[in-house]
């Protein structure tokens, strides 16, 4: 219960930053595991892992978990104490890459404010070969990456069973 105070907490201080009142639900979590999984293997970067919804169901894989908000920080380190989170901008975290990795996306773009900013660094990594593939999950149906110069683009799941309904999105 406490997660979900927190987070609406945040949702209450910043609603376009945060995205939703309450936190991921475990059947969005549960797709993305499984869509992570149809790929090839790689090393992971969860970038707005927040309370952690979604690092619940992907932990196994040993995500590196990067977030901005100490709050969600401390708690991701309580909670995940076997994984390594760094408290950073997720911006400035992806421009110290320089290894092939896969990213999960926590950030629903639809109405975030960086969502601009996100372009430009995903494009730069996956055009270095350094970003695999990138799964995610957005509240809309358009495809949040249309301008990101992706191989494959696709809308590989739609979960009804999340506050909002999300689409999980996959890129390669």
């Amino acid at each position: 219960m406490h997660k979900k105070i927190l987070f609406l907490k945040k949702y209450l201080k910043d609603p376009q930053s945060i995205g939703s009142v309450i936190p991921s639900s475990k059947f969005l979590g549960k797709a993305i595991f499984k869509s992570i999984k149809e790929l090839d293997q790689a090393n992971i970067i969860e970038i707005g892992a927040g309370t952690g919804a979604i690092t619940k169901h992907i932990s196994s894989l040993n995500p590196l978990l990067v977030e901005i908000d100490q709050e969600f920080c401390d708690l991701l380190r309580q909670n995940y104490p076997h994984l390594k989170t760094v408290n950073s901008c997720a911006l400035e975290q992806l421009k110290k890459v320089d290894e092939r990795f896969g990213l999960v996306l926590s950030i629903p773009l639809i109405n975030n404010p960086f969502k601009l900013s996100f372009i430009p660094i995903i494009s730069t990594l996956y055009g270095q070969g350094l970003l695999k593939w990138c799964v995610m999950y957005t509240y809309g149906l358009n495809d949040p990456l249309g301008e990101v110069n992706f191989q494959s683009k696709v809308r590989r799941r739609f979960i009804m069973k999340n506050i909002p309904p999300a689409s999980v999105w996959v890129y390669s």
